[in-house]
């Protein structure tokens, strides 16, 4: 049986790949995009990648923290498909693990790491929200979706 046809769209289709949690977090801060579809594993996010997105949004505890197997597996797939690592909420990791995750996702392929709860901290949850809203927008512009504001 084969696939269905990705449905013909006139806006952007992002990626949430994170916890349910995340999502929810995810959805409310990148309202001005819409078009969105999740994936909370690993196996989810690779049809979704499959069947055609313009970005993917991906939190650090993604399926059991698997981020970085993600991006690695996008990267060969798909290697020019723009992949934003989040951090979206606190964690427990060290801040040595934490700089050593986001590094590796540099090294990976990500176009840009957040540190959204570092953001929030340091500038304000606007500011955070701003942040992450002009990535988005300006990795959009960069795959085709120039109408973006």
């Amino acid at each position: 049986m084969g696939r269905m046809p990705r449905p013909i769209s006139h806006g952007p289709r992002v990626l949430l790949a994170s916890t349910p949690s995340a999502d929810a977090i995810l959805r409310q801060l990148l309202e001005p995009f819409g078009g969105f579809v999740s994936a909370y594993t690993h196996e989810e996010a690779i049809e979704q990648i499959e069947a055609g997105v313009d970005l993917v949004v991906c939190s650090l505890r993604f399926d059991e923290s698997r981020m970085l197997d993600l991006i690695a597996e996008v990267a060969r797939l798909k290697p020019h498909l723009p992949f934003i690592c989040c951090r979206v909420q606190e964690s427990e990791l060290p801040e040595s693990s934490l700089r050593a995750a986001f590094t590796a996702a540099g090294h990976l392929g990500a176009v840009a790491v957040i540190d959204l709860p570092e953001i929030m901290r340091a500038a304000g949850a606007d500011r955070a929200e701003a942040q992450l809203n002009a990535c988005v927008r300006a990795h959009l512009q960069g795959a085709g979706h120039a109408s973006m504001s």
